[in-house]
């Protein structure tokens, strides 16, 4: 879910004067009526209990002492049951003076509130930037509870309440504790003198500082009138609130019902660094807060040459007013700017009020450039329906297409989320060029999911994810831009198409969501329920496919040079639908035999549309391939699974282990329609088989440690004993088409990743691992293995036929009798380098899969190289049609070798650059590029990014790639940044 952040000045939005230094706290006694009592160095607190010191008959009634810049406790008109004693002790001295219970006010909780935002002029706590020769950051303020306190800030603050200019010199303040023993209501205060020049005024001067609800407030002078019920609070006004936000004034007044108040030259700065100043603060009723002259930023404040800098960007506005009965806030004259060049003016602007729970308004907008769509802009909105429910509303408006209207929604519920995202529009297909053609149609996508618990053992999730992009009827007319000639094309109608999201720039458009999730191009819409408990996991599913992987390709005319390439997808009907699919297992408390045992269930029920791959066969000689229906499958197994680790005396790790399960098939619909049955030949079929194993893992890990390194070597060795397993003729392989030796594979007892193959015969895995430790951070670890069996595992085999003649290959490397070497490293530095390396290698040194990459990071560095080749594919592009056989077995061939490189490099604090690139070292052609110059802050980052793609999803003209310049900007408490390189390895 993106941010909603029109934060601005939501968050501080109720006055200063309104809450936060509106109300009063009585700690004294009034004065006698024509007396002027005087006391140097005044302290006062409230505690629940009475204290036992006399009374002393001289004062008489009470008066409230005023000094904050927070909200205050305001005196009631008469004592609550069980009210403190006040107490006063003069600095210096051992006097203590009392008052009874009965005529010390009783200290009330204020309402809640919080404050504004704002513009720069001169402004008291600009002064707080440090003022070296070089921009410095304004000292950040206090922070408390889990935050880590600056204590810059309050050194900053100190040194002008004592009117030092040296900085260096004096000791930072002791920061306000969230508990000071002074409880909800209690207060304490302290003040140079406190003063009663005429009667019912009292005047506390000099350094008046109080604690009181766990604030901090500072004040040269609180002025309080008894009559009025005005308090005037003046020079040096400052508060440290418990969540660490601080608040300055110059000047701060408010009458005693807190209903108006005023407040000149205001400055706030919360907990995330935020920043606001106001000209003046108004609190014209309890409804409605307005402040002048106003500014927001959440940079830092920098001072060069004593000139504060401006910031790298801020909001400044006329005016700004709060109406909390609309719940509404509204800017007059709203001007944003970077580093003081104005670059966005409202006239008027608003958004919801920090009361209204939610903030709605326009999130941050995403202007881009590229060929085939020309300049973009999108324009999301945010609509925060509740405090639980969001709506992001995103029309992307293009020079070259049709708008595109994004849609995001967002819930949460008791039990858990939901999210969606939707997209549509109405358009015709384009090439890189914004050349279009065919019909206009409806075209979008559907991205949705959820999940929610039902108890603590119980949960269910979904998604919904669909593309709607076909082609709409059997001509596709299109215009040549070199000749000006218009061409008519035939193709198949309701043909999907396989790269919406490219054409669209559609980022995430195949998302991790819910239990099942797809590697590749492949969109999944699932219902799951699970139980899960120490002991036992259960899970239903039902789930349906939608592919937008590459299946062909529609040329709209002969000239190859200039005729663009219309790439198409499987159709829907090819991908099956699972309903349902049922997982079960238990394992029971204690040990049986001393080892842990596993008893499993298993369920699942598949149906087709149409025929499918003949890669699902296992036997696909047995009949003709021509004559095969839209088979239906349904599975029932059940088996057990037990193991026992031990250590022998002389420290031999011994595990041995038994397998074994029962599954039952049942296909329907195996023959095409129209097919005539043969004798013998039945529509359905059923396939019973019993499968186990029983083996021994043995490892002998060995350590020693030398001087600065610590060194482990351990051989591995597993012997899996099983029956030799029969290929079945009829039976379908839908669930482990995909495998292959690798170190997570090497020393498992059924390496096929399903349930419709299972691994039989005799075999003996076989491994070294070691791993050295240096006491300077360097580490490394290797793996050197292979896997041996008695005779060939045939199901393991896949087919290829080529006219009447089907071959056979090893693409696994587990259905011969040797399996290629597993080869696998790793060397870490412990300062910031990494080397892998993962390679399949056969007998005659041939590299069958390899992946390598080095990665780099430093403070300013980050650096990451991969390379990977791929020696498995069936048919490779350079030997279509020439296929190679050894020994009636195909020889695989290259299906991949690429290059990757990702690197960001910062030269300062400030600026660096980004790239990215995408080498297919098979086809000789750059894939994906990216570069980028980024410009960063404390509350801004801008990043200028051109973008180039040559892959066939976007390439669409041989030789044609695709282009474009677009702009990151990421600002603090307005929008996230786009950058997408958080998953880089």
């Amino acid at each position: 879910m993106r941010k909603a952040s029109l934060k601005l000045s939501v968050g501080v939005l109720t006055l200063v004067a309104a809450g936060v230094v509106s109300s009063q706290a009585a700690a004294r006694p009034d004065a006698e009526a024509n007396g002027d009592v005087r006391l140097k160095g005044v302290r006062f607190f409230a505690d629940e209990t009475d204290l036992t010191a006399p009374t002393v008959e001289a004062v008489a009634k009470p008066a409230p002492v005023v000094a904050t810049s927070s909200p205050l406790p305001a005196p009631r008109s008469k004592p609550s049951k069980g009210a403190a004693s006040a107490v006063y002790v003069a600095r210096g001295t051992a006097e203590t003076v009392a008052v009874s219970p009965s005529e010390a006010p009783k200290v009330t909780r204020p309402r809640r509130s919080s404050t504004p935002a704002a513009e720069s002029v001169a402004l008291p706590a600009i002064t707080l930037a440090q003022t070296d020769a070089t921009a410095q950051p304004l000292p950040a303020p206090m922070v408390m509870n889990t935050r880590l306190s600056d204590e810059q800030l309050l050194k900053a603050e100190r040194d002008r309440l004592n009117g030092k200019d040296n900085l260096a010199d004096s000791k930072p303040a002791d920061p306000p504790l969230p508990d000071d023993g002074l409880g909800e209501e209690g207060a304490f205060i302290t003040a140079d003198e406190v003063t009663s020049p005429e009667e019912n005024i009292m005047v506390a001067r000099g350094k008046v500082e109080m604690r009181w609800e766990g604030r901090l407030i500072r004040a040269d002078e609180v002025r309080y009138d008894q009559t009025t019920g005005k308090t005037v609070a003046t020079g040096n006004v400052q508060t440290i609130n418990p969540d660490g936000s601080v608040q300055y004034a110059d000047r701060l007044e408010v009458d005693n019902e807190h209903t108006s108040g005023t407040g000149d030259r205001i400055a706030y700065i919360d907990t995330e660094q935020s920043k606001l100043f106001a000209n003046k603060v108004e609190r014209l009723d309890e409804q409605t807060n307005r402040l002048s002259e106003a500014l927001f930023t959440p940079c830092q404040l920098c001072v060069k040459n004593n000139v504060t800098q401006e910031p790298t960007w801020h909001i400044q506005a006329s005016s700004i007013t709060q109406d909390k009965k609309h719940r509404v806030v509204i800017y007059r004259n709203a001007v944003i700017k970077a580093k003081g060049v104005p670059v966005f003016y409202m006239p008027v602007l608003w958004h919801a009020d920090v009361t209204a729970k939610r903030s709605s308004g326009f999130l941050m907008p995403k202007p881009g450039f590229s060929g085939r769509r020309g300049a973009t802009l999108e324009l999301p909105y945010l609509w925060a329906v509740s405090p639980y429910t969001d709506i992001i509303i995103s029309p992307e408006f293009s020079s070259k297409l049709n708008p595109l209207l994004y849609l995001e929604l967002n819930r949460r519920f008791y039990s858990g989320d939901l999210h969606s995202r939707f997209g549509v529009t109405n358009e015709r297909f384009f090439d890189n060029k914004g050349r279009k053609w065919g019909d206009s149609a409806t075209r979008g996508f559907m991205l949705v999911d959820g999940k929610f618990d039902i108890n603590e053992v119980w949960r269910w999730n979904f998604t919904a994810q669909r593309v709607w992009d076909k082609t709409s009827n059997g001509l596709v007319s299109w215009s040549n831009d070199s000749n000006g000639t218009s061409v008519s094309t035939p193709i198949a109608v309701n043909q999907p198409i396989s790269n919406f999201y490219e054409r669209y720039k559609v980022d995430e458009g195949f998302p991790y969501a819910g239990d099942f999730s797809s590697n590749s191009r492949r969109l999944i819409s699932q219902i799951n329920l699970v139980r899960q408990t120490d002991t036992a996991f259960f899970s239903a599913s039902l789930f349906s496919f939608q592919s937008l992987a590459i299946a062909g390709q529609h040329r709209l005319s002969s000239d190859l040079a200039s005729s663009p390439v219309l790439y198409l997808a499987e159709r829907d009907q090819t991908q099956p639908a699972v309903a349902p699919m049922v997982d079960a297992y238990w394992s029971p408390d204690k040990e049986i035999l001393g080892g842990r045992l596993t008893l499993s269930a298993n369920a699942v029920s598949i149906i087709r549309k149409a025929t499918p791959s003949t890669d699902i066969f296992l036997a696909p000689d047995i009949a003709d391939p021509s004559n095969r229906g839209s088979v239906d499958t349904a599975r029932a197994n059940i088996g057990l699974s037990w193991r026992r680790d031990m250590v022998t005396p002389g420290g031999i790790k011994v595990a041995p282990f038994l397998d074994a399960r029962h599954d039952e098939y049942y296909l329907r619909d195996y023959y095409k329609t129209g097919y005539t049955l043969q004798t013998g030949e039945e529509d359905t079929r059923r396939v019973s088989r019993s499968l186990g194993t029983v083996g021994l893992d043995v490892s002998y890990p060995l350590l020693r440690k030398f001087n600065g390194l610590t060194m482990i070597i351990e051989p591995i060795a597993q012997l899996a004993l099983s029956p030799d397993s029969q290929v079945e003729p009829f039976l379908t392989n839908e669930d482990s088409n995909a495998f292959e030796v690798d170190a997570t594979t090497l020393f498992k007892v059924n390496r096929s990743p399903g349930f419709d193959l299972y691994e039989g015969g005799k075999r003996l895995n076989l491994g070294l691992k070691t791993q050295f430790s240096y006491d300077s951070g360097l580490r490394i670890s290797t793996l050197l293995g292979r896997a041996l069996r008695q005779n060939p595992e045939e199901n393991f085999y896949r087919t290829y036929k080529v006219g009447n003649q089907t071959y056979k290959y090893d693409a696994s490397s587990l259905a011969n009798t040797k399996s290629d070497w597993v080869v696998q490293a790793e060397v870490d530095t412990g300062r910031g380098l990494r080397l892998y390396t993962r390679q399949r290698i056969g007998d005659d040194a041939t590299i069958r899969r390899s992946e390598t990459g080095v990665s780099y990071f430093s403070a300013n560095t980050q650096l990451t190289l991969r390379h990977q080749y791929n020696n498995t594919a069936l048919v490779g592009l350079k030997n279509s049609y020439n296929l190679t056989v050894v020994d009636g077995e195909l020889v695989p061939t290259v299906g991949y070798h690429d290059l990757q490189l990702f690197g960001q490099h910062f030269f300062n604090s400030r600026w660096g650059v980004s790239g990215q690139v995408s080498r297919d070292l098979l086809r000789e052609r750059w894939l994906r590029s990216e570069a980028s110059v980024i410009y960063k802050d404390d509350c801004a980052r801008f990043e200028l990014v051109y973008q180039r793609d040559e892959t066939a999803l976007l390439q669409q003209i041989p030789g044609k790639a695709s282009e474009s310049i677009s702009v990151r900007i990421s600002l603090a408490t307005l929008a996230p940044s786009d950058d997408d390189f958080v998953n880089v390895r």
